[in-house]
């Protein structure tokens, strides 16, 4: 029986396209979507990469794993280098077991994939799994507990409110060379200006700020308009701020794959969303290959 198998990486974010996609394939294709988390429980030495674990499993969606031998089978044909000459000279010669996105960008490639596949990639456009918006708004990523307490306090409040999210993507960004030098990070200036903007021209009354590191943005990012700094919901709880940022009637977003969710799972076709020009500092790829055309690239 043929099957889609999905490599994950990553954050949640991540994750959560990774997952998308691997269920849009497998849905095509009508066959099974199978995770791979070889990649997340690897802690192989001189890593240069932050550590992460499995986070999907805060959502209703359902969730299958490939065996070890599953993954090992079809990833083998990587680690052949006849076989990636082969590849290389005749293409389409031999059925491929494994197919890895080109660039960073939408990948059409991905359009031609039979099973049994295994796919690797981070899959950061709406392209390919946009006719599943609903199910995955309604169905699949949302959480598997009730929200309560704090949380439950601040949904009504974003609820009652004609209400932003702003959300600051900071952690390895900054302390990680390899991750500062590729993604860079959003300054305050982008905040600053896009708020000002939702206050102007959509009537934003009140911004709700959510960042890996909220004290840096209690301390340098002085926004001059009503905003609540929403700090108590980390590590596992992280998904409780994705869950509040959906709920925002407008998103300004950093160059995040969190950010693009909180924005994205809102399904109210009259918000603003606005996004960094620039999504990767250290990759040609422009932020139109990864936004929905409708969002705004400032």
């Amino acid at each position: 029986m043929g099957h889609v198998i999905v490599r994950l990486m990553g954050g949640l974010g991540n994750q959560m396209f990774q997952y998308a996609t691997g269920l849009a394939l497998a849905r095509r294709l009508k066959v099974p979507l199978l995770l791979d988390r070889e990649f997340l429980d690897s802690r192989p030495p001189g890593m240069n990469w932050t550590a992460r674990s499995l986070e999907l499993d805060v959502f209703k969606a359902p969730l299958h794993f490939a065996t070890r031998d599953m993954v090992k089978h079809a990833r083998r044909e990587l680690e052949s280098i006849w076989r990636r000459r082969v590849d290389r000279l005749l293409p389409g010669l031999f059925s491929k077991r494994c197919y890895l996105q080109q660039g960073t960008g939408y990948d059409p490639g991905l359009l031609h994939c039979e099973a049994p596949i295994h796919i690797e990639g981070f899959w950061q456009n709406e392209r390919y799994f946009k006719h599943l918006a609903e199910e995955l708004r309604t169905e699949i990523f949302v959480p598997r507990a009730l929200v309560e307490g704090q949380n439950a306090e601040l949904l009504a409040s974003i609820r009652a409110s004609n209400c932003a999210s702003i959300h600051v993507r900071r952690g390895d960004y900054v302390s990680n060379t390899d991750s500062n030098r590729y993604h860079g990070v959003c300054s305050p200036d982008h905040y600053i200006k896009a708020a000002e903007e939702l206050f102007r021209e959509q009537g934003v009354e009140h911004f709700f700020l959510f960042s890996d590191e909220p004290d840096w943005v209690k301390a340098d990012l002085p926004l001059p308009y009503p905003h609540t700094i929403v700090s108590h919901n980390s590590g596992r709880n992280s998904h409780w701020d994705l869950h509040l940022m959906r709920h925002c009637k407008h998103h300004i977003i950093a160059n995040s794959s969190f950010s693009w969710w909180g924005a994205w799972l809102n399904a109210d076709p009259r918000k603003v969303v606005i996004a960094p020009v620039q999504w990767f500092q250290g990759s040609a790829t422009p932020a139109s290959e990864i936004l929905p055309p409708e969002w705004i690239a400032r």
